[in-house]
């Protein structure tokens, strides 16, 4: 398996404005590729939008089938999480990526348990565990689990605020070509969009996005050059 994306399953009045919404915040038009189910294929990684069975919207983690993995050892229980296992897609060539951004960078995932989601993902299902720190000026611990080159990033805050027992999909972070470009669309589109500043990495610049986006809460990464 390895991690491919993000499915939002949303009301059936909500499809439409949902579709046409994320073209206008990746830049692209989705496949149908169920009778209920859009894909927005990036260069690593995609957002698939789904007709919801009530007026809560909910979001699922996707991963991804590969040659030769074991289906009949993969757990249905994530913590809470709801998680999808999906045919492998074939991922589009960059030229498809007018709009800027790319891929997605990391899912965020709230949880009051981080040890359980060590215990789960790195040693049960064999992510690779990239990080674990603590942030005390920021009340949070991240855990950074990798897989297929996206991050399933773990926040836990220190003071207990998250204290469901589930965990749950918070947020998405989206890969850009060029953050300034990126919101400079946005925003001449309509969308509320912050400053691009600085990121958490050195060298990387992030952009929020504050509508447009169904109601998840969504952030533009650049990052920097490699060496």
């Amino acid at each position: 398996m390895r991690l491919d994306g993000v499915r939002m399953f949303v009301s059936v009045s909500d499809v439409p404005a949902t579709l046409a919404a994320y073209t206008r915040l990746l830049g692209m038009t989705p496949v149908r590729i169920e009778a209920q189910v859009w894909r927005f294929q990036l260069e690593r990684g995609a957002v698939e939008v789904a007709v919801g069975e009530s007026e809560t919207q909910r979001i699922a983690v996707l991963f991804a089938v590969e040659r030769g993995d074991d289906l009949g050892a993969w757990p249905q229980d994530h913590g809470g999480l709801d998680v999808l296992v999906i045919s492998e897609m074939p991922t589009p060539t960059a030229g498809s990526f007018a709009g800027g951004v790319t891929a997605i960078d990391h899912v965020v995932v709230h949880t009051s348990d981080p040890e359980r989601a060590i215990a789960h993902w790195r040693d049960r299902l064999g992510l690779r565990l990239a990080l674990d720190r603590t942030f005390p000026e920021r009340g949070l611990r991240l855990l950074f689990f990798r897989s297929g080159g996206l991050t399933l990033e773990y926040a836990h805050a220190l003071d207990g605020t998250l204290a469901s027992s589930d965990d749950r999909v918070y947020g998405v972070s989206y890969r850009v070509s060029d953050a300034d470009a990126v919101r400079a669309r946005l925003a001449a589109d309509g969308l509320d969009v912050s400053e691009a500043r600085a990121g958490m990495k050195p060298g990387s610049t992030v952009v929020t996005v504050r509508s447009g986006t169904a109601g998840v809460p969504t952030l533009l990464i650049e990052q920097p050059p490699l060496p």
